[in-house]
């Protein structure tokens, strides 16, 4: 369940970011919450579980968990091994594959350290503290400023003190806005960039059910894959990691998540639900239907070509169902009657308390920043709109923003451009990964004829992109005619603060720069007149609920680390009852219930070592733990910090709980310890990960 809009950030970037403002969350009911690690519902979880975590427990999760590029992970002995999902590494795959070797379909298996394969431009990420720095962000807001003018304000601030960690500690440094702007935590990240692939199994046994069972349960799948970052070229030294527990875990077990949650709307506004519902994702959904049938045309062309899209289709087809399941609930009457309910409640308390009434006219400020977005709905959707983020079009629109932006103050420059992101962006772009020419051809052939569709033939923009030609004929110029294919001509471009840029006619540069003053256009005027405005307003709403519901509340999510708690259950659907867990003898009868055909095909190991495996040994298993899209990976640990799980997803009902949390039904699903030890031992004989995992659970805790 990788975060669907890690992809939708790329593709709907403007559309998304306004109305995805962080707010805050009502007073916690039962397992919901995914809490900051400098505010852990301790008080919560000794009353729930009678358990009490300690600092030093803590610290050691916070410290043992790593953030994966949009997912999760863990580190599982002392020397830097680390355990996500199939799906999570499955881009690693993907870029390591080769036309002779498809690592996504086939899985991999390092025999030795020398056997670990290096990912070009990769990195995972580790928070090791956190420091509020709510009087610097919000002291740097002259009085008299306009939201535009405060908003810049905040940013700029928000940089100078990103810039100033990083040279002050060597960490990575990011602010992040947290109870929509009410606080202010500069969370400091010490950054691996040496990442290895160590063993994945085959996609069919990651990933065995497909379409038809993602986002289901009961599920029968081994979505497992270990990594390894290095120091100096050898094994990193990582004191914190996390105990592998053979046993797994038990019916009614109280279990703790530590992942990177992608985001959560608990409190954004009924206006923004209702812009939600009726404009943004409708054509969210379709435009990645769209997306889906032009990478699959493209798929068809031959061998080489699937092997190119299957990764990007994949997260497709993974973002439609899970923003589907999020559309079901905004047009789910009792989900919405239900934020309509708490909306009203806190705005009753806000005009009857005297000391609250300037919180009051917060939510007609977001209500016209809506209306704004109605208004300029095509605009910001299609004008907005840089496509291909993941492709070559999203490499040369970085290259070319970089050389006009290291130009200004690091203060003025467009987020993602600071002095402390550089590195980063320098390290992504110039890394020798395979970029394909051919699907980002028919990515930007499709958007240019929706482009076209949507905006007519003969509107400006339009016209300066397709220069006289059709969308697949300016598409195949464009990708036929570039070099940014090659990582010895992206460094060169990026020298001196990427001087020949200016100079350069390579048709992607030349096609990007058309673009760019556009979708800077519209992206500011979605800061000024969205951003800036919902920002404060949020800040008033979170104030207001802090002094209504008191201090006892979690913010949204973020994509930053988070701690979830919750019980291994089960739950009833219809007149039946779904089991906490499954088995391997499951996994069998549902692929010979379906003639080991199609999706639901056994993957060659499961098939050929059938008679050596423990049919017993329980497979998958669902908890109520608190989860969204960007926990996948995400560990999942008992009282005792020992690892008993592996977060890969959630069932159907669990999707609505972006807006509204409901432990009824709602489940996360997970891959039980015991079948991925079952799995390395007896399905691949992954005797050197055993091994590893086996002494670093004799070691320290």
């Amino acid at each position: 369940m990788t975060e669907p809009r890690t992809l939708l950030r790329t593709l709907f970037t403007l559309a998304l970011s306004a109305t995805c403002a962080l707010a805050i969350s009502t007073a916690p009911r039962a397992d919901e919450g995914m809490w900051t690690y400098e505010h852990p519902p301790v008080q919560l979880i000794q009353k729930r579980f009678g358990f009490t975590p300690t600092q030093a427990w803590l610290d050691h999760l916070r410290l043992s968990s790593t953030g994966i590029g949009g997912g999760s992970g863990s580190f599982v002995s002392p020397d830097g091994l680390i355990l996500t999902n199939h799906h999570v590494a499955r881009m690693y795959l993907q870029e390591l594959s080769t036309p002779q070797h498809n690592y996504v379909e086939s899985g991999f298996y390092a025999k030795t350290l020398a056997d670990e394969m290096k990912v070009p431009g990769a990195m995972i990420e580790v928070l090791v503290s956190m420091k509020d720095v709510t009087p610097e962000v919000t002291a740097a807001v002259k009085t008299g400023a306009t939201p535009a003018q405060a908003q810049q304000a905040r940013e700029a601030e928000m940089a100078r003190i990103e810039k100033e960690c990083l040279a002050k500690t060597g960490l990575h440094g990011k602010v992040i806005t947290l109870y929509g702007g009410a606080r202010y935590m500069l969370y400091r990240y010490k950054e691996y960039t040496d990442v290895r692939v160590v063993m994945a199994p085959e996609e069919k046994a990651a990933y065995f059910g497909g379409d038809a069972d993602n986002f289901y349960y009961p599920r029968y799948d081994l979505d497992f894959s270990f990594l390894r970052v290095y120091e100096d070229s050898k094994p990193a030294h990582t004191p914190d990691f996390l105990q592998f527990d053979p046993n797994g875990v038990t019916d009614g077990m109280p279990i703790f998540v530590s992942g990177h949650p992608g985001r959560t709307g608990r409190l954004d506004t009924l206006a923004q639900l209702s812009y939600f519902r009726d404009d943004s994702y409708p054509v969210m959904l379709s435009q990645l239907a769209g997306l889906d049938a032009a990478l699959t045309a493209y798929g068809k062309k031959g061998s080489e070509q699937a092997q190119e899209a299957q990764s990007m289709l994949f997260f497709i087809h993974n973002s439609i169902k899970a923003l589907t399941g999020e559309y079901d609930g905004l047009k789910d009457p009792e989900l919405m009657a239900e934020k309509a309910a708490q909306e009203k409640a806190l705005r009753a308390a806000v005009e009857k308390g005297p000391a609250l009434r300037d919180y009051a006219d917060a939510w007609k400020e977001i209500e016209k920043a809506v209306a704004w977005e109605r208004a300029h709905f095509k605009e910001i959707t299609y004008e907005g709109r840089g496509f291909d983020g993941h492709g070559l079009t999203g490499v040369a629109l970085n290259i070319l923003r970089y050389a006009e932006e290291v130009k200004k103050p690091d203060g003025d420059r467009l987020n993602g451009y600071h002095d402390s992101q550089l590195p980063g962006l320098m390290r992504r772009l110039k890394a020798p990964r395979p970029y394909y020419k051919g699907m980002s051809q028919a990515v930007m052939a499709y958007e240019l004829t929706t482009l076209r569709a949507q905006l007519g033939p003969e509107d400006p923009y339009v016209k300066s992109l397709l220069q006289g030609k059709t969308p697949d004929q300016r598409a195949a110029e464009v990708m036929g005619g570039t070099r940014l294919d090659n990582a010895a001509y992206r460094a060169s471009l990026l020298k001196d603060n990427g001087a020949a840029v200016k100079s350069c006619k390579d048709p992607l540069i030349a096609f990007v720069r058309l673009m760019d003053p556009t979708l800077r256009r519209v992206h500011k005027a979605v800061k000024d007149n969205v951003e800036a405005v919902v920002e404060p307003a949020l800040t008033e709403i979170a104030k207001a609920q802090f002094a209504v519901y008191g201090d006892k509340v979690y913010p949204d999510a973020t994509g930053t680390l988070r701690l979830a708690f919750g019980t291994v259950k089960g739950y009833p659907f219809d007149t039946s009852e779904v089991p906490y867990k499954t088995t391997f003898y499951g996994l069998y009868d549902r692929a010979y219930s379906f003639n080991n055909e199609g999706d639901f095909q056994l993957s060659k190991m499961e098939e050929a070592k059938l008679g050596q495996l423990d049919l017993k040994t329980p497979m998958d298993f669902v908890c109520t733990a608190d989860i969204t899209g960007g926990n996948s990976g995400s560990p999942i640990v008992d009282k005792e910090g020992k690892l008993v799980g592996l977060v890969f997803d959630g069932n159907p009902q669990s999707n609505p709980n972006t807006f509204v949390y409901s432990e009824k039904v709602a489940r996360c699903v997970a891959v039980d310890t015991p079948a991925i030890l079952e799995a390395l031992t007896k399905l691949y004989g992954a005797d050197r990960v055993v091994q590893e995992l086996t002494a670093a659970a004799k070691g320290q805790g």
